[in-house]
């Protein structure tokens, strides 16, 4: 914990509470840790931690925003998906994003963050909707993107909700191994254990899907 109050100097308290916070609660859980410890760790007393926050539920509330708040979008900001699919094609289109999920994912607070929501998700409500929250988005953009490939021939005819499924399932379980399984013994970053395995996945995703024409 010292090293990360050495980082966080300097920095205005309420952004230091904030990442307290995401230390202590991918630490200990959120039940575990109180308002007293995270005041503790930022080096304020309590008294002045709700001139910031009104309460712990407000500090977890923006903590787990943050990966839908984040959330990649594959081309430049003006350039439409279908343009981008158009000329990258299904291969290319699938490679850019695995770089910006990589960017996305090792984002210096994104593991803590994610490890919170995944420790909290069975008995927090709160942490239960931003967690659905975050899968419909990602469910969605790929819904549409396989349906734009479908309408280019770049993809087989098929149910794009079907090899949306099938796509994000992929996902869902690597993290669950990482986040849950795996995390307490684990001495490497989300991408050095999974990186061979995305691009696998993403492999056997293109021989699997994509158009051959007639």
């Amino acid at each position: 914990m010292n090293s990360s109050k050495d980082s966080i100097k300097g920095k205005k308290t309420k952004e230091r509470i904030y990442e307290c916070a995401i230390d202590l609660f991918a630490q200990k859980g959120f039940d575990a840790t109180s308002m007293r410890e995270i005041a503790e760790s930022v080096g304020i007393k309590k008294a002045s931690m709700y001139s910031h926050f009104k309460s712990k539920d407000e500090i977890l509330e923006k903590i787990v925003e943050y990966p839908l708040k984040r959330a990649f979008t594959v081309g430049e900001q003006g350039v439409e998906n279908e343009e981008l699919i158009v000329n990258l094609g299904l291969e290319g289109f699938l490679d850019l994003s695995d770089k910006v999920f990589a960017r996305w994912i090792e984002d210096p607070s994104m593991e803590k963050i994610l490890r919170i929501i995944y420790i909290e998700l069975y008995h927090n409500q709160q942490v239960k909707k931003f967690y659905l929250k975050l899968w419909d988005a990602a469910y969605a953009f790929w819904e549409s993107n396989f349906s734009i490939m479908m309408k280019h021939q770049l993809i087989k005819p098929s149910n794009p909700k079907v090899i949306t499924m099938e796509f994000m399932m992929f996902f869902q379980a690597v993290f669950m191994d990482y986040f849950l399984v795996q995390y307490e013994n684990k001495s490497y970053s989300f991408q050095e254990a999974y990186q061979d395995r995305f691009e696998q996945h993403t492999r056997f995703m293109v021989d699997s899907i994509k158009y051959e024409g007639e």
